[in-house]
């Protein structure tokens, strides 16, 4: 079997590591069918998008519209910012200057609405430069990501456009029938068009490369709180031997990350089927698993069932086997291996850890540094910032 073709268009490249609902409003600015499945949907999104945005006249010709580099260079000579030698630099100097604009149309109440919603200190600038260049100092790395969460996809209805542009079959019908300065008048650039476009694209970069999900997946007591806590620093309160105390799901944003969140959940069964829509939203866009397991009980049904959905979702699941502390030394590398065998799991994807061991035994967690770096490399292979992912917490002492 043949292996798919690289993508070479680096639009199409983007919009391929969406999720789908992220990726559906540009799919409805270019008027295309929200049906499609993901691969379909991504590529066609990127053909009709630059399309929408590119001069008609030239489509005609091309068929595929401009390429987005060029599209990008007319939108930064449309807002009046310089081109940068990487595409997200300049993007992220189209939302300085779109942010800009957007503030100086704002009253007193909504301005200080956006300044809280960006989690800025201080009182909001009045003046729109001011406020973009104060947002971006305070932000750093974050205020791209930030500054996207604020737009509101555009939704313009292409109407004729869609029909002149050819993507119905009238269309098709209709081009050869229009003269030549009238397709011109018609179909020249649109300079808001273009902007719009970029814009939509430059925030799905950013929730692309900037927000990392992590899920944490387990059954009760397999030491899903104390693993948050010595990879994270977040001290849930809820570190208890006693099963079932997680008993639904909880999504923590990491203090400081620009958007890096951690979802603990007891099973990828019934309970994730009753979580709220805005928890479904988030657990839709997890990145990674952990998937933890208790070395005390062992791999059940349960466990075998609940770390297959984790795999079903295509993403990268890590099995950990934790509390191998307590695990006799002579029975210890059985042990792994017929839990790795049960799971299915790949060796690369399998590690032995402790995240609150004995005392006696450890004073600090044991292996988390050989997660955190299976977490990095993984982000970095999908195509995230692996510096989104903060350092290890400071390991915390355990009594002796």
């Amino acid at each position: 079997m043949s292996l798919p073709a690289p993508i070479s268009d680096p639009l199409e490249q983007l919009l391929h590591r969406c999720h789908r609902d992220e990726l559906l409003p540009l799919a409805r600015m270019a008027g295309v069918n929200q049906q499609l499945g993901l691969s379909d949907l991504a590529r066609n999104t990127a053909r009709f998008a630059r399309l929408r945005a590119s001069h008609g006249l030239g489509n005609l010709r091309r068929g595929q519209g401009l390429p987005y580099a060029e599209l990008l260079a007319q939108a930064a000579q449309s807002l009046g910012v310089p081109v940068q030698s990487e595409l997200e630099q300049t993007e992220i100097l189209l939302l300085n200057r779109w942010f800009a604009q957007r503030w100086e149309g704002q009253g007193l109440d909504a301005r200080r609405i956006l300044w809280a919603r960006l989690g800025l200190a201080g009182d909001p600038p009045e003046k729109g430069d001011k406020a973009a260049d104060e947002a971006e100092r305070q932000l750093g790395r974050g205020f791209g990501y930030r500054v996207s969460q604020l737009t509101e996809p555009l939704r313009r209805s292409l109407g004729w456009v869609a029909v002149v542009f050819g993507l119905t079959p009238l269309g098709c019908l209709l081009r050869p029938l229009l003269f030549p300065a009238a397709a011109w008048w018609f179909l020249r650039p649109d300079p808001q068009i273009v902007v719009e476009t970029v814009v939509e694209v430059a925030r799905l970069r950013q929730i692309v490369t900037r927000r990392v999900t992590i899920g944490i997946v387990g059954s009760p007591s397999s030491g899903k709180d104390a693993a948050i806590k010595a990879l994270f620093g977040i001290d849930s309160g809820n570190i208890s031997p006693v099963a079932g105390s997680t008993r639904e799901v909880s999504i923590q944003q990491l203090p400081g990350a620009t958007a890096l969140y951690v979802v603990n959940t007891p099973g990828m069964g019934d309970v994730v089927e009753a979580v709220t829509e805005e928890a479904r939203q988030v657990l839709n866009h997890i990145d990674l698993y952990l998937y933890v397991v208790n070395a005390e009980g062992g791999v059940q049904a349960r466990e075998k069932a609940d770390y297959d959905r984790c795999a079903a979702t295509g993403k990268p699941v890590l099995a950990v086997v934790n509390k191998v502390d307590v695990l006799r030394p002579r029975d210890k590398d059985r042990y792994l291996e017929d839990a790795r065998a049960k799971l299915g799991a790949r060796t690369e994807d399998f590690l032995a850890c402790a995240f609150d061991p004995l005392p006696q035994l450890s004073p600090q967690p044991i292996n988390r540094e050989g997660i955190h770096r299976w977490i990095s490399e993984k982000l970095a292979l999908s195509g995230k910032d692996p510096s989104e992912l903060p350092p290890l917490p400071q390991a915390p002492s355990f009594p002796g």
